[in-house]
């Protein structure tokens, strides 16, 4: 089961979106190798094949799309796809997406997530397009990022609220890339 729009924000706002680790507090006494493997992810992911819009109008409809791979070492099952829109995006337009076959997408403020009913497996790729339209507004560069979220859940604790999955040490990694829009006159 996936979780709406509102509990991925609330999960995701653990960590900043720059591909860091969330990690747990080590027990006490525990060296540093143990702790290492310990906090290892189930999946990592590669994001690759980023295409998007490098200079558009204000007012103009710009366009991502990228492919997010499960290098490994497990298949992942509780992951997101998708990202942070540019300041400038224009929240009152629709934002349009297409993904593999069964995606569903969740969009809230500047953030857009999305899922697929399948579990990806090492190797095996998702991707997504998303176009949206800036503000009549906006200017200067406008800064997205896109990626991937995964947690590390154990089976049966897919339906549990933030509270009790932080409550487990349930851990989750963020795998993003910066894109920059410029807006031209």
């Amino acid at each position: 089961m996936r979780h709406p729009i509102a509990k991925i924000a609330m999960l995701a706002l653990v960590a900043p979106l720059t591909g860091a680790t969330l990690l747990a507090t080590a027990p006490a006494g525990a060296t540093a190798a143990s702790v290492a493997r310990a906090d290892d992810p189930y999946s990592i992911f590669k994001i690759s094949n980023v295409k998007y819009t490098k200079k558009a109008k204000a007012g103009a409809t710009v366009k991502y799309s990228f492919t997010a791979t499960n290098t490994g070492p497990h298949p992942a099952d509780y992951y997101y796809i998708g990202g942070i829109l540019p300041k400038g995006v224009d929240t009152k337009k629709k934002l349009y997406w297409d993904g593999p076959k069964g995606t569903k997408c969740d969009w809230e403020g500047r953030e857009f997530w999305c899922w697929t009913p399948h579990v990806l497996d090492v190797d095996e790729s998702d991707w997504l397009y998303i176009e949206f339209r800036l503000k009549k507004t906006a200017r200067g560069a406008q800064v997205g990022e896109v990626g991937a979220i995964n947690f590390d859940v154990p089976h049966g604790a897919e339906n549990l609220d933030k509270k009790r999955l932080k409550e487990l040490g349930i851990k989750g990694w963020i795998y993003t890339r910066k894109i920059k829009t410029q807006v031209v006159r």
